[in-house]
Formats: C-alpha cells, structure tokens, sequence
C-alpha cells in the first residue's frame, strides 16, 4: 500500500494499522479512514491538519486526492478521516437562479469548487427557478439531482452526475457465488419504507401529480413543493418515488479484497436462492490492511 501525505509519499515513514475506503455511489461523500500507530508520539512532526491531502494507493486502486476533515490522538495511535471535498465546501449558502439549467448549475459550482464536471446518461432540464436556501452546495445540487432520478458523486477531483437507471443497465462486472463470501451475508426484501405512490403538488394545489409503483405500500406525499409545468411534477414524482423504493431488496456481505469493485458497478448473484438476480453496488468499503471488501448492494 503506498500512502501519500500533501503530495509526499511517506510510506515508509509510518506504520498503517487501519485503512478503509467507504466509496458510495452517490447520496452520501467517500470517506477514506487511516490509522496509523504511533508509540513515541513522532506523527507531530507531520502536523497533521484539515484540508491537508491524503491519497492511497493499493493493487492497482487509487483512492484519488482526498482532504482531512478530522484528526483523532489516542495512546500510541493517530487517525485521520478524509473527504474528497475541502472544509470550505461545507459552507451553507442562499442563492437564486432564474431561467436555469440543471448543468449549469453543476457547472458553476464544479469551477467554484475546483473540480472537473462529467455526466453519464443525463438530461440538462431548464428550471423557471431555483432556491438555495441556507444549503452547503453539493447537499443543494445532490437534492435537485434525486428529483431527475440522478446522482452525485465527487470523486478524485471531479463532480460526476449520471442517471442512475442508465448506469444500472450496464453489464454486470463480476459474479457473486456463496463460496466467494467471507463469513455471513444478508438479503433483506423489506416493507418498512417502501411505497405504492408518491403524490406532489404545489401551495395552491394548481400543479399536482401522483405516480405509481409496482410496490405495495402507503403513497409518499409532497405537498407545498415548488413547480413549474405538470412535466416537472411527473419528474419530481418519479424521482423520489425512486429515491425510497430503490432499497426495497438488498445484499450486504463481505468478499476477499477486490480494488476493481467501485459503488456504480454492477454484480450477478447466483447460487443464493432468494437472493439471486443482478444488483448495483451502492457502497463498497476497501479495508486495505485487512485484505477485505465489504459490500452493500440494491437489487435491479
């Protein structure tokens, strides 16, 4: 494993006891966890701080340039947590925007926040208007992504958004057997927080749209929601019934550590029984010192 401190490789200069990358495929930020064992308390000559880049290396994996948001001290042990986005990110905004497009703000705030912008399979809808209220940025823009039935992932300097249900029609990248998993899994096909319809409107009730699921379940209702045309409430609708019911099936079990696993990906199970059938990986934590992946997928 090769570790990288503020652009200095340092791997020989320290003793890694813990390192865990959390990738998700979007939603939530990657975080990458390090511990690093340190008797004679000498990581203070590092002196360690926010904002500093962090980067690890492993099989083939690049975790790509990541800034810590926090540093632990304990007895013999230092450890860092790094986000792929700086502390000033976090930074709650107002703002509106008239006559603009989805992309157009992804751009905007991609510059803002020195990053690169790709898309995959999304469309760039025109917006009557748009209120940033007392909202970090990247919160705002996921929330306005989940509404298309897109999602938002930064990763490595770049600001990816891509339509969940095209990235879901790729190929499966690798095939899950029971003798693949290390230790117990988990299929769970719930009814907690499942829906049958999502029903969204705005104040005065002049723009309304219900769309249905093949779900059984109460309907998710938005009411006083902002719109513009009956095609955004059918969007939005859509879009969020897809938020809640997307996790209805999932898998969670832990594998031998696979670098080429990314959240975004696809797999195959077979052999499971009720379990089987194709699935996307919505988060997989690498555990580099342990030689582990760890995986949480949705079923397709």
């Amino acid at each position: 494993m090769q570790f990288i401190y503020e652009g200095k490789d340092i791997t020989h200069a320290v003793e890694i006891r813990k390192a865990e990358l959390t990738d998700n495929a979007g939603g939530e930020l990657d975080n990458l966890e390090l511990h690093f064992n340190d008797p004679k308390g000498l990581w203070s000559q590092w002196n360690p701080e926010k904002n500093h880049s962090v980067q690890v290396k492993d099989s083939g994996f690049d975790s790509g340039k990541m800034y810590v948001d926090e540093i632990s001290q304990k007895r013999g042990l230092i450890i860092l947590k790094a986000l792929p986005i700086r502390q000033e990110a976090k930074t709650e905004n107002t703002k509106t925007w008239e006559n603009v497009r989805l992309l157009g703000v992804s751009q905007e705030f991609a510059t803002k926040h020195e990053l690169s912008l790709e898309t995959y399979g999304t469309q760039d809808y025109l917006y009557t208007r748009l209120d940033q209220v007392e909202r970090a940025d990247f919160d705002f823009l996921a929330w306005r992504c989940s509404l298309e039935g897109y999602a938002l992932k930064i990763s490595n300097g770049k600001l990816i958004i891509y339509d969940e249900q095209y990235i879901e029609t790729q190929s499966p990248i690798k095939l899950l057997t029971p003798d693949l998993m290390d230790g117990d899994f988990c299929y769970k096909n719930k009814s907690n927080q499942v829906f049958g319809a999502c029903s969204i409107s705005n104040s005065n009730k002049e723009i309304q749209f219900e769309s249905k699921a093949e779900a059984y379940g109460p309907t998710l209702k938005f009411n006083n929601f902002t719109l513009n045309s009956i095609s955004e409430a059918k969007r939005f609708s859509i879009g969020l019934l897809r938020s809640r019911n997307k996790f209805e099936q999932t898998f969670a079990g832990t594998i031998q550590l696979d670098p080429a696993l990314a959240a975004g990906n696809t797999v195959s199970l077979q052999n499971f029984g009720i379990a089987d059938g194709k699935y996307f990986i919505y988060q997989v934590t690498q555990k580099f010192v342990n030689k582990k992946s760890f995986l949480r997928l949705r079923k397709l």
